[in-house]
């Protein structure tokens, strides 16, 4: 029976006090990973992800983190290695997402989906490589977007940035590959996370429930081969795997968890 050990390795992931980082984190406690919780705002959220954590019998730490600036993702990085020893799994998964016209955009919308979703990954990478290198060994995965290959109408400012992660993915993985770190990105399909709550709100116009349901449903799938959307879960899974023994000669690639939008 094939499993996955992650028994004495210690992994940040940012964003993880909810939605999808919170998914992440938990599935890397479940296989023995200690995990600091990286977040900008959602304390409460922060907390509850670290206790579930513990309760699994894995070690977990919060830290409150703004990812755009680069010498707080250093310091979060040190503090995660004094904390735990080491740092070998670092998910960059912190990001937002906006869908508006391009003309309607704000210059301050516009450099804080760069800033936010391209700069904080790029802080991250750097962070997490000046202790990978010297102990030449690590895993990083950077989350990107099926929007970076496919577009997507009133995202073009998110879509540029989450290509931007797959650009900085495959050439970092090349860059320390001699140091035996590997980097990949996963690009998730459509997940009802909250960042879709709030478009649903603006697609539908509509505060009720089974309206926003019906909406996401339809149009779920129409652009999904499956049929259905994506849970966070399945994402997750994906960045066990990449972390795991099991991709140890995968490196510099993307890999797309959307059920078939993107046959590339």
């Amino acid at each position: 029976m094939v499993s996955i050990n992650l028994n004495g390795k210690a992994a940040i992931v940012t964003g993880a006090a909810g939605g999808l980082g919170k998914a992440i984190a938990l599935k890397l406690a479940e296989a023995g990973c200690s995990v600091g919780i990286a977040y900008r705002s959602n304390d409460e959220g922060a907390l509850k992800t670290a206790e579930e954590i513990r309760k699994m019998g894995a070690a977990s730490k919060v830290f409150k983190v703004d990812t755009v600036k680069e010498k707080e993702v250093f310091n979060l990085v040190d503090a995660a290695v004094k904390e735990f020893g080491r740092l070998d799994i670092m998910v960059n998964n912190a990001g937002i997402g906006l869908m508006k016209p391009i003309l309607d955009l704000t210059q301050q919308e516009i450099d804080n989906l760069i800033d936010i979703d391209l700069k904080g990954t790029i802080n991250g990478c750097r962070a997490a490589l000046k202790h990978m290198i010297p102990q030449k060994e690590g895993k990083i995965v950077n989350i990107s977007s099926i929007a970076a290959k496919m577009g997507a109408p009133q995202a073009a400012i998110y879509a540029a940035a989450k290509a931007g992660i797959i650009a900085l993915t495959n050439s970092l993985a090349r860059e320390v590959a001699q140091d035996n770190i590997n980097i990949n990105a996963v690009s998730p399909g459509i997940i009802r996370t909250n960042m879709w709550e709030k478009q649903l709100d603006l697609m539908t116009n509509s505060g009720d429930e089974k309206v926003k349901d019906e909406a996401f449903k339809s149009f779920s799938g129409s652009q999904i081969p499956l049929k259905r959307p994506q849970e966070p879960n399945d994402i997750a899974n994906m960045v066990l795997f990449l972390v795991s023994d099991l991709a140890q000669n995968i490196t510099g690639q993307n890999i797309n968890v959307d059920g078939g939008s993107v046959i590339y």
